[in-house]
């Protein structure tokens, strides 16, 4: 995995799991930011491998399909496990991998399926 998008990866999970610290009654757990490591790191790894990466479409597909995952994990838990404050670094990550597959994106693409 690219230096870069792994320490972004970890700076993100780092304020999830600050989050269960700091607060007395969590509306999730270390198991759920754990899933939600697990899943950040199987897009990161199926983008990287893919012979497919420079296909764009193919490329928002993964995107998709990753959103839409967290979207339906971060509902079960009262939607505080991806907060609004989050998105600007969970964005960063994915134009990271979208950049490291070959792609020339800086936009937002995930806004399209976000709903936190």
């Amino acid at each position: 995995m690219n230096a870069g998008i792994e320490e972004k990866k970890k700076y993100l999970l780092h304020w999830m799991y600050d989050f269960i610290e700091d607060d007395d009654e969590p509306a999730y757990l270390k198991k759920d930011v754990d899933e939600c490591d697990e899943i950040l790191t199987a897009f990161i790894n199926t983008v990287d491998s893919s012979e497919q990466k420079s296909d764009f479409s193919w490329i928002s597909t993964q995107v998709e399909r990753l959103v839409k995952t967290l979207n339906m994990i971060n509902e079960k838990h009262e939607k505080q496990l991806l907060e609004a404050h989050q998105q600007e670094d969970f964005c960063a990550l994915v134009s990271l991998v979208i950049q490291h597959a070959g792609h020339d994106y800086e936009d937002d693409i995930t806004e399209q399926w976000r709903e936190w």
